[in-house]
């Protein structure tokens, strides 16, 4: 079979080159295109929903494992140093001994009133006055009749008792049988106090409180640094699954918090753009509990593969939120400076970034987004080495 021969003509050549010409024309349209866009000046605000977890600055006071305790403060109330917080009873103490002592107090009042012979001095009938008053109001709180506070009045009923018995020592005229009772009493309070132990606070001056979530030991102040997405991710979901186990014979017994120290961490995707700025000001709101707008500083961000841990640190007093443990919360921030479209924004190994033209050679400079709304961001370079201006050509992704 004969070959055909196939020979192209000077028109045909002529056509391809034209061809090459118009496709090498049109990458160069679009990577024009692509860097035609470039920097501009101006301004944002942006408020984000968040959920997040509070960090309280506290310190917890453990204690050897105990029977029994007696509050000698009230939660919430400001403390100090050496003030006595509760008392304790060893283990294996039996309130029985408790019991027994309360009884023979009430054979010596009675006894002493004997010896009175009806005849009251005017202090003891105030202070009785003073008794039959805060007894009816504890009552009060039993039938769930009163908002007073029961540890405040047991207290104050404590200090009456106290004054009476001493009251009615210094007055009545003791003879053997009161004397043999008064032996008695001291040898039943030297028992008593074998089993008890006063703690004295060590933790400086702050907010008591009696109350633990299991989250202390790892949402610490001193921690920070460790914290990561998944440990606030389950904090904010309601999952109680770091609460801390003990492995000592001490368990904690209260804490002394900082009401005007407090932080609050939130997750945020690595893929979106928006996170906070180290030493960055931003303002928030908990609309949950007050309308109160709290001014926060922002800590540097922990990223990893998928997502990011935002820190606001606040040096105020922390006011509802103080045995609050999950937040919802609105940041908002507002800014002005350098805007690019969101589309023109890449993250990197977990770090926003731009590419900008360099001459005629494609530049990616790390970023830090100060605001952004739906289609713009506000941001600046991340790095101090690099410059970013506006009127500077950027591509387009």
């Amino acid at each position: 079979m004969a070959r055909t021969k196939v020979r192209f003509k000077g028109r045909f050549y002529l056509f391809m080159i034209v061809l090459i010409g118009v496709v090498i024309g049109a990458i160069l349209i679009m990577q024009a295109r692509k860097r035609n866009a470039e920097i501009q000046f101006g301004s944002i605000d942006a408020d984000l929903e968040v959920t997040a977890a509070v960090i309280r600055d506290e310190m917890i006071v453990m204690t050897e494992q105990y029977e029994k305790a007696l509050f000698q403060v009230v939660e919430g109330e400001v403390v100090n140093n050496d003030q006595l917080i509760v008392q304790l009873y060893k283990r294996g103490y039996q309130d029985d001994t408790m019991i027994t002592l309360l009884n023979l107090q009430k054979n010596i009042y009675a006894y002493q009133l004997q010896l009175l012979g009806g005849e009251l001095p005017p202090g003891l009938v105030e202070i009785n006055s003073n008794i039959a008053a805060l007894e009816e109001q504890i009552r009060a709180i039993a039938r769930e009749e009163s908002e007073l506070d029961m540890l405040t009045l047991e207290q104050s009923l404590k200090g009456l008792q106290t004054e009476r018995a001493q009251l009615l020592r210094d007055t009545v005229q003791a003879d053997g049988s009161l004397n043999a009772m008064y032996e008695e009493e001291a040898s039943h309070i030297a028992t008593q106090n074998s089993w008890k132990l006063d703690i004295r606070n060590t933790a400086g001056t702050g907010v008591v409180s009696f109350y633990f979530d299991g989250y202390e030991q790892v949402l610490s102040v001193n921690k920070l640094s460790t914290i990561n997405s998944a440990l606030v991710s389950s904090v904010v979901n309601g999952n109680n699954t770091s609460a801390a186990t003990s492995t000592t014979s001490q368990e904690p017994l209260y804490r002394i918090i900082n009401n005007t120290h407090w932080y609050i961490a939130y997750v945020t995707k690595s893929n979106e753009p928006m996170r906070l700025v180290a030493g960055e000001t931003y303002y928030v709101t908990f609309g949950d509990y007050s309308d109160t707008v709290y001014t926060a500083t922002a800590r540097a961000t922990t990223v990893s593969e998928s997502s990011v841990v935002n820190v606001l640190e606040f040096n105020t007093d922390i006011g509802k939120l103080i045995g609050t443990r999950v937040v919802h919360a609105t940041v908002s921030k507002s800014a002005q400076g350098l805007v690019v479209p969101i589309s023109a924004i890449e993250i990197v190994d977990g770090i926003p970034c731009i590419t900008i033209s360099y001459g005629d050679t494609p530049l990616r400079v790390e970023i830090e987004i100060l605001s952004k709304d739906e289609k713009r961001a506000v941001i600046r370079a991340r790095n101090e080495a690099d410059t970013l201006v506006a009127g500077q050509k950027f591509y387009k992704p």
